[in-house]
């Protein structure tokens, strides 16, 4: 019995062909865009969770306020005492470490060859609270400054097979590191994936409040209310020592919570798009599923006379539904099949952008499994639609042809509604985007390249040779860069006039920034006077709308910012707000400050050289740059940062959601118009005799267009009152996450409306107007 089902439903999907392919390659794309957004998912949820007590574990952040925004900063007034006094003034905490920080290295080995090793500072207390384990050598790295530990992973990036202990390697700065260990690294699925460590406990001598760190980890003990903790440790003030300071509105966040709350900029694409592109795979799936289910519910129809025969042949009406049934579960299968087809031809491109590594076709079939149950639900839904009674009807000969009307119309709304929905948020997000890459941002980004050199004694030679590349417009040398940001910090700002007694402290991101730099950035000055260079003698000050707004100033020029020993530094100029991070985060309070004394001591060991191109000419002066560093300076690493590609990686997450949804919309919008097309070309196949009556009695061809295109516009329409609405609110709440905001206008309701619109009627007037040249003889001699 079930192979007679088999080959009888073999044979109606060959029949129909191209209604099934269609079909089965919507489904098969849904499944494929639903599993892999799932599989992503579950992946980006699951960072960090492999830590002993995961679930105790949190970083510390003290909370800010940015416009009436709570903000937190992870690496604000910290210190290298403060993990211990929390560990030692609350029993909740079990244990506390302070990470110094993770910066990237470029060291080479014996063989000349450079690899860059992200380096974590680290103290004894970060390794007892983590767990690291010692695979080889020992832990005298914890007490020697030259000596660092690197994983497994890094060990056989490095030296292959060979025992890495005791060898050396070395950066362009000549600091040499002796390999002491080997450590069990935490792979590529954490937010700390170190490949080397690095002791940085201080000297008792310096341990003290002012030595900063960036990070601090505190694990709670088993059986402690964590919400009543961080409502405890958010109300109560911690005193650094005696300094007279206090830290107050301390925050914690869950390890497992930091992937997507406060190390998103490092991630491909936003946790809530990744939300957003499964919803979509679902809603691709839904599309696919009620076109099949309207194209079967037509053919239904169309084979009253095989369900007759079966009838009167002794075939039950289960037996019958379970037929029905057979065709559509080998609707499903050959669907199963081609999305694992899909996933396996995406994988690399998948785990490349995503990070999702392992086995992936078992968790894929997991979900197959779940959506095809879904799947059955709703054709057992459409067959209850179909109930007995109605069945009886149409075996007798009456159709029920209203019923199905009625369905087949609101399958049709629903897909057109998905169709324009998601090309009405394909639209806002293009649009979005444009204007983000070509919106004023108050300074000179394009056409500027930062080249950080890892050779001081080298620096300015490497200068004087790019100085004669012909495409090198402007140049300075050792000066602080915007893109990428160096020699910036925190102020903390606790008093300027016109403060009121309510007023708190504020953090206020301060960058070195002279004479050159504010011209060569083109900084776009709205109330006062640029530097003019003497600021080393008599500090003044610039600052953003912000950070104007922030301390209350309508007018800034001529105020004054109150430092601790009562100097005072007055505000000469208000420059526009600068946006030098990613859109969706609002812009900080900005002071620019000239004092270049300062600006040496605050530099790292680098030299930062800026320079102008000629507008696209970026790949003609990276090939130049890395010809002369070549020829000139084989031993001196460097790095190149050009302003707009660093602006576009901001814009990554964006570009990504929207090749995504423009994939699926694509999807949905063929799906939902072969639907309309596939349903004209039944409708037409059982009204050939009355398009042959209408034009015998003087209709033309224009006629019988207009009788099918006025149904589809009218399902176009409300598809459109229903989709649109729909797309405005997410899509308006989805804008308002960006500082600089475009507006939704009109005219993107009827570029849309009008290109799907142009596309439904194509699909008709083709199939129409085959049937409606056809010889009416033909058609009213055929049965």
């Amino acid at each position: 019995m079930i192979q007679h089902y088999l080959k009888v439903a073999w044979r109606n999907l060959l029949r129909y062909k191209t209604q099934s392919i269609i079909s089965i390659v919507g489904l098969a794309v849904g499944f494929t865009c639903f599993a892999l957004a799932t599989l992503w998912i579950r992946y980006e949820m699951t960072f960090d969770d492999f830590h002993p007590g995961a679930d105790r574990l949190y970083m510390l952040f003290q909370t800010g306020h940015k416009e009436n925004t709570e903000t937190l900063y992870a690496n604000t007034r910290y210190t290298a005492l403060l993990a211990e006094k929390l560990e030692k003034e609350y029993p909740e905490i079990e244990a506390s470490c302070d990470i110094m920080t993770f910066w990237s290295h470029d060291y080479q080995t014996e063989d000349h060859h450079r690899h860059t090793i992200l380096t974590a500072g680290i103290d004894s207390s970060f390794v007892k609270m983590f767990g690291i384990r010692l695979l080889s050598g020992t832990m005298d790295f914890m007490h020697e400054s030259t000596m660092i530990a690197i994983t497994s992973e890094t060990a056989a990036r490095l030296f292959g097979k060979e025992d890495p202990v005791g060898k050396e390697i070395w950066n362009s700065g000549g600091y040499k590191a002796l390999i002491g260990a080997v450590v069990e690294g935490w792979g590529e699925h954490s937010n700390l994936p170190y490949g080397a460590l690095k002791s940085t406990i201080p000297a008792p001598s310096i341990r003290t409040w002012d030595y900063p760190v960036y990070y601090t980890w505190v694990r709670l003990k088993n059986g402690v209310d964590a919400e009543a903790f961080k409502d405890k440790l958010y109300r109560q003030r911690v005193k650094l020592g005696d300094t007279g300071e206090e830290l107050t509105q301390l925050r914690l966040m869950p390890i497992t919570h930091c992937r997507y709350e406060f190390f998103w900029e490092q991630l491909p694409i936003q946790f809530h798009y990744l939300v957003m592109f499964c919803f979509t795979g679902g809603l691709v799936i839904l599309c696919a599923l009620f076109n099949y289910l309207s194209l079967f519910a037509s053919r239904l129809r169309m084979r009253i006379r095989e369900m007759a025969l079966r009838k009167v042949c002794g075939s039950s009406y289960s037996r019958l539904y379970a037929l029905l049934a057979t065709e559509f579960v080998l609707v499903l299968c050959c669907s199963c099949l081609l999305g694992l087809v899909l996933i396996e031809l995406c994988l690399p491109a998948f785990q490349k952008l995503s990070g999702v590594q392992g086995e992936v076709y078992v968790e894929s079939l997991f979900y197959f499994a779940g959506l095809m149950l879904l799947a059955m639900l709703a054709f057992g839904l459409v067959l209850n639609h179909f109930n007995r009674r109605v069945f009886r009807q149409s075996l007798k000969g009456s159709t029920g042809k209203r019923s199905q009307q009625y369905f087949h119309r609101s399958s049709l709304v629903l897909q057109m509604s998905i169709g324009l929905f998601l090309a009405f948020c394909v639209v806002i997000i293009l649009k979005q985007t444009y204007f983000l890459r070509n919106k004023d941002v108050g300074m000179g980004r394009k056409n500027t390249v930062t080249m950080q050199i890892y050779s001081l004694d080298q620096a300015q030679e490497v200068a004087d040779q790019l100085r004669r590349i012909p495409l090198v417009s402007e140049m300075l040398f050792d000066c602080h860069a915007m893109f990428p940001q160096t020699g910036s910090f925190w102020t903390d700002c606790a008093d300027w006039e016109g403060k009121q007694p309510s007023d708190e402290a504020m953090h206020i991101k301060t960058f070195f920034c002279g004479k050159e730099q504010f011209d060569f950035y083109k900084f776009l000055l709205l109330q006062g006077e640029a530097f003019s260079g003497d600021e080393v003698d008599e500090r003044k000050l610039i600052i953003n709308e912000t950070a104007a707004k922030a301390l209350g100033w309508r007018n800034p020029v001529g105020k004054a910012i109150i430092m601790k020993d009562g100097t005072r530094i007055p505000i000469i100029g208000l420059v526009k707000d600068v946006n030098l991070s990613s859109p969706t985060v609002p812009v900080d309070p900005i002071f620019l400050d000239p004092y270049k004394y300062e600006a040496r001591l605050a530099r790292a060991e680098q030299v930062s050289v800026l320079m102008r191109y000629r507008t696209g000419q970026w790949q003609p002066l990276q090939t130049a740059i890395d010809s002369v560093m070549f020829q000139h300076f084989p031993n001196v690493d460097y790095k190149l940062y050009d302003a707009e590609t660093m602006y576009d990686e901001y814009l990554k997450s964006e570009s990504t959601l929207l090749k995504l949804l423009s994939f699926v919309s694509v999807v949905c919008v063929l799906i939902a118009t072969f639907g309309i097309y596939s349903f004209v070309t039944l409708t037409c196949e059982r009204r050939r005799k009355e398009i042959a009556i209408r034009k015998v009695n003087g209709a033309k061809v224009r006629d019988i267009l207009f009788l099918f295109l006025k149904e589809y516009l009218l399902i176009l329409v409300v598809a459109s009152a229903i989709a649109f609405p729909i797309g405005y609110a997410l899509m308006k709440r989805w804008i308002e996450n960006y500082v600089e905001q475009t507006p939704i206008s009109w005219w993107v309701y009827g570029v849309v409306f009008a290109g799907i619109a142009c596309v439904v009627l194509l699909s008709i007037w083709t199939r129409v107007w085959k049937a409606a040249r056809q010889n009416p003889a033909e058609a009213i001699k055929s049965e």
